[in-house]
């Protein structure tokens, strides 16, 4: 089966999502902007929270899914949005920016290190790079899918597991500081307050459970999301107004070019 990403699942938690590109273009605002390129756009939201922050720019916005960006060109007609693999787009386009932006995609990608490399390259002199980079595969929502998918009952299911991949700020800092003296790293963990268990599989059924749910068929999805659920039940307690916490600790860092 093939792993789509779905923007209607995705846009079900936008304002939980957005939160940290909003939060991130604010630590560039200020700055004169001609031109940004959004890595990783998605449907659009990120790119939307660039213009309104910098209106003037001209923006392109590339993602790998086509769902992604049909949806993007339909709900932002003043953005250009085009399909690209991040790391081709890197390597082939003749393009510079003044302002690289990407909110939650480099962990999808096989080596975020080079691929940090290669987009600083398409900096325009003085331009700045702005990331943020999930780092909750820590959090008990991580765990408990890799307990159930690797657990006897599920084992030769699943051909392929989901590859984290998430550096250290130390290896961050090392990466950033090869390529410029000006830059800053930090973390922010978001308390997102969901509205009952069923809201945090909805949330990874549209992210971190797609590389699973695409390897089964419908005769499968509910005894994996019955498995799923027993799990999210049992690591994420009600609040007393019923309510879930769910932590999402995320990295971001800037860098001048």
């Amino acid at each position: 089966m093939e792993n789509k990403w779905d923007s209607e699942k995705y846009l079900k938690f936008e304002k939980e999502r957005t939160q940290p590109a909003i939060d991130l273009v604010r630590r560039v605002e200020g700055r004169t902007v001609s031109s940004a390129l959004d890595v990783g756009c998605g449907p659009g939201n990120s790119s939307a929270v660039i213009k309104s922050v910098f209106p003037e720019a001209e923006i392109l916005g590339i993602d790998f899914s086509a769902d992604m960006i049909e949806r993007a060109k339909k709900d932002y007609t003043d953005i250009i949005f085009e399909q690209w693999d991040a790391d081709e787009f890197s390597e082939k386009t003749g393009k510079k920016f003044d302002l690289i932006f990407s909110n939650a995609c480099l962990q999808w990608l096989p080596d975020q290190f080079k691929t940090i490399k290669n987009l600083y390259k398409l900096l325009n002199e003085n331009g700045i790079m702005a990331i943020q980079i999930p780092c909750n595969f820590d959090e008990p929502i991580h765990h408990l899918i890799h307990k159930v998918v690797t657990s006897e009952k599920w084992e030769g299911v699943f051909q392929h597991q989901r590859n984290y991949v998430m550096g250290t700020v130390e290896e961050y800092f090392d990466v950033l500081s090869a390529l410029s003296d000006e830059f800053d790293i930090w973390t922010t963990t978001y308390h997102h307050v969901l509205p009952s268990h069923e809201a945090i599989w909805t949330w990874y059924e549209g992210t971190g459970l797609r590389p699973y749910l695409s390897q089964i068929d419908d005769s499968m999805r509910a005894e994996f999301k019955k498995d799923i659920m027993e799990e999210i039940r049992l690591n994420y307690p009600l609040q007393k107004n019923g309510k879930v916490i769910f932590n999402f600790p995320r990295l971001f860092f800037v860098i001048v070019k």
